[in-house]
């Protein structure tokens, strides 16, 4: 369990597994190309989005909103996740990320960390996953128009140090399947 950077680095290293699943199409290319993967299969769309506290209490409308002296902002490490990465050039891409710098208050390894510190209220909003919201009911999304050209696929690949390659495949197809 961990960012999708974090777990490539421990393939890379211990090269032991059965499958690696990733939230950007980018750490899977790496994995092919550093020779970790057998066969892939993409399993769902996620988008990224702005989680705060239920309730929307700093009113946050969208990025720029995250601006604000008065919001301490929660992103996962561009290093060690794959919302961190895209988050970093996201921002980048439409001009937020030297504005938002100053507020982000905190660089957090995982996805589930920034919702985790949303929902006690560490922090006023982080930019996480869509999917990743959807599962706290103390969480609200804002979605930012500026997020939508940023939608991104999860992969699933059967690594190639698997034991068990037969059922690794037929469990990346059975996750796979329209039915």
């Amino acid at each position: 369990y961990g960012g999708s950077g974090t777990l490539l680095s421990n393939l890379r290293i211990a090269k032991q597994g059965d499958i690696y699943i990733s939230a950007d199409r980018s750490y899977m290319d790496e994995a092919i190309a550093f020779g970790l993967i057998h066969e892939t299969q993409p399993l769902a769309y996620i988008k990224p989005v702005i989680a705060v506290a239920k309730g929307n209490p700093k009113q946050i409308k969208n990025v720029t909103d995250l601006y604000r002296e008065s919001v301490d902002v929660a992103i996962a490490n561009p290093d060690a996740a794959s919302i961190g990465r895209l988050t970093k050039k996201m921002l980048t891409a439409t001009g937020d990320w030297e504005p938002l710098k100053k507020n982000i208050t905190v660089l957090m390894p995982t996805v589930n960390e920034i919702a985790n510190s949303i929902k006690i209220g560490a922090v006023d909003a982080g930019i996480i996953w869509d999917a990743t919201a959807n599962q706290y009911d103390e969480i609200d999304i804002v979605s930012d128009p500026k997020f939508e050209s940023f939608i991104k696929n999860i992969i699933m690949g059967v690594l190639r140090s698997s034991d068990h390659p037969t059922e690794a495949l037929k469990f990346l197809r059975y996750l796979s399947a329209e039915d």
